[in-house]
């Protein structure tokens, strides 16, 4: 799912969860949107315009993103990060 169609679902207020995974092999970021469809729920990932996962870099990035769009929550799943030495 691209950025506009999200905005689209976000307006339209059809998004139901937003999920922000660590990527390992992308070191990053990655979104997870679940919307409402006519016949259930889906679950896209964010993509980039020219296709590909759209990661980032940073949470704060993410939220800075997400935040222009107008959803101002998401859940952060850092599964990925359980097995990395702390900072």
């Amino acid at each position: 799912m691209q950025l506009l169609k999200l905005k689209v679902l976000a307006e339209a207020a059809a998004v139901r969860e937003v999920e922000v995974q660590h990527d390992a092999t992308a070191d990053g970021w990655t979104v997870h949107i679940t919307y409402t469809t006519r016949t259930g729920e889906r679950t896209e990932p964010l993509e980039r315009q020219r296709g590909g996962l759209r990661t980032f870099a940073t949470l704060d990035a993410v939220a800075r993103c997400l935040a222009g769009l107008g959803l101002t929550a998401f859940r952060v799943n850092a599964v990925g990060l359980a097995e990395e030495e702390p900072p």
